[in-house]
């Protein structure tokens, strides 16, 4: 082959290398949270993600979605990656996937994105977990004297010693205080405690739940029960 045969093949050949895009290359995401809070019939935090590595000024799909269920499920956004191939992007108003409103230790989604400038494949970026502002209170057994199994979960209780108290009405004497244990990042904590005043007197009653030895009623979750004689 001719020597200048041969240097046009190995510009053409340099040229192509220039323009095709870096083997391996691929989005990544960083998360502004471990685990997100879901309020029933009110929303949740948004899942917030900054990216990087994308193709500079290409459209993209933030999306979400439970194992094994189809791409955007649990949400989507959309947005364009900047001159350094950067974004940031949020996932709104996103639930526990299974569909439960209570109290709940966080439940996984997975979370991809499609960079149309390199093709629109998607591409996994990584996975959190969402849970319930929400308690819950074991109906079973009926005697007060038993044990019941007490759940919390939110993430403004995450990784924290968690008590409950027992009061009557709006009162503010605490008339039993439990432990319920340590929360884990998503809040959550459960436990089986005796939930009643110490003397078992009839009444109506409620328990809150919070962080820190002391009953803080802003700060708390709540939920009403009452004693009855026939229950005793």
């Amino acid at each position: 082959m001719p020597p200048r045969t041969i240097l046009t093949g190995l510009l053409v050949a340099a040229g192509l290398l220039a323009t095709a895009p870096a083997a391996g290359a691929a989005v990544t995401a960083t998360l502004n949270q471990a685990c997100y809070t879901h309020v029933p019939t009110q929303g949740s935090d948004p899942i917030v993600a900054t990216l990087a590595g994308g193709t500079p000024g290409a459209n993209f799909i933030l999306s979400a979605a439970a194992p094994g269920k189809a791409t955007g499920s649990s949400g989507s956004a959309t947005g364009m990656f900047d001159a350094a191939g950067n974004a940031t992007a949020q996932i709104t108003n996103v639930s526990p996937p299974s569909g439960t409103i209570g109290p709940t230790r966080g439940q996984a989604i997975t979370l991809t994105v499609q960079d149309f400038g390199a093709g629109g494949v998607e591409q996994a970026v990584g996975q959190t977990l969402i849970t319930n502002l929400a308690m819950s209170v074991a109906s079973r057994p009926r005697s007060p004297r038993a044990r019941r199994q007490v759940s919390i979960s939110g993430t403004p209780f995450a990784n924290q010693r968690i008590y409950g108290f027992v009061v009557r009405g709006t009162s503010r004497s605490i008339l039993r205080r439990i432990l319920l244990g340590t929360t884990n990042a998503c809040g959550f904590v459960t436990s089986r405690k005796i939930v009643a005043p110490r003397d078992f007197a009839p009444g109506s009653y409620r328990l809150y739940l919070n962080a820190g030895r002391s009953l803080n009623k802003s700060r708390a979750l709540g939920s009403r029960f009452s004693i009855t004689r026939r229950l005793l």
